[in-house]
């Protein structure tokens, strides 16, 4: 069957909706709470939700990736795989529970207790609608999601913000991270539109759940890498310096979840689709890189001069050790735009062996090395993980990726020049920006707003010359779905 154009037109519609919509909520609130909670109740929720979102990638157990990329997928397996996810629901909540005295004599906060039993129950609002929501995605109906995940977000986020204002603590937020899920996994129940059923289906999903765990292990690993210099922090210097570190970390992601995420939930089941032919898979995924690295290279030059006004700015005054750390994440940004597809590339062409080993890997490379940055601070932390993310990961990503011959060097180079090269001009642009709002105490809006028009100007105009936009989906895809 020909995969219908239109459908993937208005999946990659939805998929950017979502992503503004998302934008402009999530930026709203974070805004607001900022202003309403100290970095020590925002450490609290980092020592809760590092926690969790560990519990969260075990939860998962790769089976939302193995109901998207697997070519076949009956009934069967699909009841089977709901009942596998519930299963590790309940068994993960319940793990919460009975950890949270654990993990709260080892940062030396007792009030993070009663956030961990709050969340668990987060934890299994979420992982019950979560075999659901894969299939909606397999689908392309990324309708049902957009009205999901914005419903939901919109709740939390009125939720959170209100309880702030009155109690000025955690507990705020974590109540509306509660109200998010509940409400996220309703509506998408209601767009899954069935029913899993109790049968000797069960057995026959053994194959996805083998494929699921070795996923799995790769999400949990990478998970561990990202977060083990925020929990160092915290437990060496407290929840304040953690708070800083997370709010630092959440700015960082804020271009990842609103640009990368709604492109990459096309691109990932059309990459499923193409597996085996490898004219296809380089079109795909070198389209992506090219996307990738148009935006996040030179992004990441820019960083470093509008990180501190920028968090001010948008978080307020207390929070300029936040944008400190914020600019020493620029290099991590760089690499993001050249690999940052990479799981998803790996995972499509069923090469997660090789994505598990180099999972563990990894955990030592740029893991370790927050760790041991950690020690020093938490600005140290985060740029030893950045460094060791730009020096030493991407060339060992670029080396697994083009192991088999599918995507080679010499298409790497192709995808990404572009981007380093745009990037250049982009950075020079910043910094001389930057050297003109040195010492005229502009403010922070003035002087952001001007080093941005600065950076923006050039970028639009190399991007238009080379034809490329960043918020355009081109498929240009005939061949039969696979």
């Amino acid at each position: 069957m020909l995969l219908d154009q239109r459908k993937l037109a208005g999946a990659a519609t939805y998929a950017y909706a979502n992503r503004f919509a998302s934008f402009a909520i999530s930026f709203g609130s974070l805004a607001i709470l900022a202003r309403l909670l100290t970095p020590h109740e925002f450490g609290l929720v980092a020592m809760v939700a590092t926690f969790t979102g560990l519990l969260t990638s075990l939860r998962d157990f790769g089976l939302s990736s193995a109901a998207i990329q697997s070519a076949d997928f009956s009934s069967d397996d699909r009841n089977a795989l709901f009942w596998y996810n519930a299963l590790l629901s309940v068994v993960t909540s319940v793990a919460i529970l009975l950890a949270a005295p654990v993990v709260s004599d080892f940062y030396h906060e007792e009030d993070i207790r009663v956030l961990l039993y709050v969340s668990s129950a987060s934890l299994l609002a979420s992982g019950l609608s979560s075999v659901h929501g894969a299939l909606l995605r397999r689908d392309f109906n990324l309708r049902g999601i957009f009205f999901a995940e914005i419903g939901g977000l919109a709740v939390g986020a009125l939720v959170s913000t209100s309880l702030a204002y009155v109690t000025r603590s955690a507990v705020s937020v974590v109540l509306g991270t509660l109200a998010q899920a509940v409400s996220t996994s309703v509506i998408v129940l209601l767009f899954g539109s069935w029913i899993p059923k109790i049968d000797g289906a069960i057995r026959s999903g053994l194959h996805h759940l083998a494929f699921g765990v070795r996923v799995s292990s790769f999400t949990v690993l990478n998970y561990i890498t990202n977060n083990i210099g925020s929990v160092a922090v915290g437990f060496q210097s407290g929840s304040s310096a953690m708070g800083f570190f997370n709010r630092a970390q959440s700015l960082y992601a804020l271009p990842v979840s609103f640009i990368l995420a709604p492109y990459l939930q096309v691109q990932f089941p059309l990459l499923c689709r193409v597996q085996g032919d490898i004219n296809r898979t380089r079109e795909v995924y070198g389209r992506l890189l090219t996307l990738t690295s148009i935006i996040f290279v030179p992004l990441a030059m820019v960083l470093p001069f509008i990180a501190v006004p920028g968090t001010i700015l948008v978080l307020g005054p207390q929070w300029g050790e936040a944008g400190e750390i914020l600019a020493w994440l620029s290099p991590s940004l760089a690499a993001l735009g050249l690999v940052g597809p990479f799981a998803q590339f790996m995972t499509s062409q069923g090469r997660v062996m090789e994505l598990q080993w180099w999972g563990i890997a990894d955990v030592g490379l740029r893991g370790g090395s927050a760790l041991v940055g950690s020690y020093f601070g938490p600005t140290y932390a985060a740029a030893a993980f950045s460094f060791a993310t730009l020096v030493l990961a991407v060339p060992i990503i670029i080396w697994i990726t083009q192991r088999n011959g599918t995507f080679s060097l010499l298409d790497y180079a192709k995808a990404c020049v572009p981007g380093v090269l745009i990037a250049t001009v982009v950075g020079g642009a910043a910094l001389g920006a930057s050297r003109l709002a040195v010492g005229h105490s502009l403010g922070p809006l003035v002087e952001t707003g001007i080093i941005l028009i600065a950076a923006a100007l050039p970028w639009s105009m190399l991007v238009a010359a080379v034809r490329l936009s960043p918020i355009q989906v081109r498929t240009h895809f005939s061949s039969r779905e696979r």
